[in-house]
């Protein structure tokens, strides 16, 4: 009873949000998986790279969000880039599943600088796993019960700049807003969301870099969410480094208290091979409900087909 409890009220929680509307997940390492936040990024490493990730939220928390991420994007010729994406996001007994087909143009502005512009397509599946709840005998909710899967279209865009020492992205995710059915339990994204995200790199030795960056995602009904990032890249091969995580109140007057996720993050990456890059973040949540989790984790897995230009 205690654990149908608890996943019926995280999709309560989550579903009755004010915007109604399922976050776009994001991730600890966002820095090195830029074309699941700008689909301008695509191919932007000039190289066939493909990335498997995969986030467990609020460990030891029954029924948190648990992401699954697959890319992958390459070059192809005359400026053009193609990649796909498919993210698995679990929620209670919800999940989405979304298949995007990423395309991106880039040409050179000068010497270093690159321009490119970015669009995304594809369709979102939302359903509710019944088969997690029917084991128990408490009594269903007839909405959950008489829920069914649902497809919707999505489209992504955005716009890429970046040289050998700074990089700027703008984009928009989920322009196509899909409203969810009050009558069913599906948890929708219902607001397109908008990214800012902005870094660079400093040379501190010869072998010793400091790549600063940062996150700004907002739907303009929420707190915005903002991401600071400090990491040290060694010999080209070792990143560590970390993250703040929190919300600004810029431009809603929703209760902070009521919504806030504060979080410091632990990252850590290393191109174990020429062809192979492993990554693993840890995150300590800073509010009330770190309490009754042990955090959340976040591992990844890359894979160079072709050397990459732009690491």
């Amino acid at each position: 009873m205690k654990k149908i409890t608890l996943i019926i009220s995280i999709l309560i929680i989550v579903s009755t949000n004010k915007a109604e509307s399922q976050q776009i997940p994001l991730f600890s390492q966002y820095m090195f998986n830029g074309t699941y936040i700008n689909p301008a990024y695509t191919g932007s490493r000039d190289a066939l790279f493909a990335n498997l990730l995969y986030r467990k939220q609020w460990i030891g928390f029954n029924g948190a969000p648990q992401t699954t991420m697959f890319n992958i994007d390459g070059s192809l010729a005359h400026g053009s880039n193609l990649g796909f994406i498919y993210v698995n996001d679990q929620i209670g007994a919800n999940y989405t599943n979304s298949f995007m087909v990423d395309y991106a143009f880039r040409f050179q502005v000068s010497n270093s600088g690159r321009l490119s512009f970015g669009l995304s397509g594809g369709f979102v599946n939302y359903g509710v796993n019944k088969s997690k709840l029917a084991s128990y005998n408490d009594i269903i909710d007839p909405k959950v019960v008489n829920t069914e899967n649902v497809w919707k279209p999505s489209i992504d865009a955005g716009v890429y700049f970046d040289t050998e020492h700074f990089y700027a992205g703008l984009s928009v995710l989920g322009i196509l807003s899909n409203k969810a059915d009050k009558s069913t339990m599906h948890i929708m994204r219902a607001d397109a969301n908008y990214l800012l995200t902005f870094g660079g790199i400093i040379p501190l030795s010869d072998k010793v870099k400091l790549l600063p960056s940062t996150l700004l995602k907002s739907d303009f009904k929420n707190p915005v969410n903002v991401d600071v990032n400090a990491m040290l890249q060694v010999h080209e091969k070792f990143w560590i480094g970390g993250s703040y995580r929190t919300g600004v109140l810029w431009f809603t007057d929703v209760d902070k208290e009521t919504c806030q996720y504060d979080a410091i993050s632990l990252i850590f990456e290393s191109l174990v091979t020429e062809r192979i890059r492993l990554g693993v973040a840890y995150d300590f949540d800073l509010t009330k409900i770190s309490n009754n989790n042990n955090g959340s984790i976040e591992l990844s897995i890359g894979y160079y087909f072709t050397k990459p230009k732009r690491k």
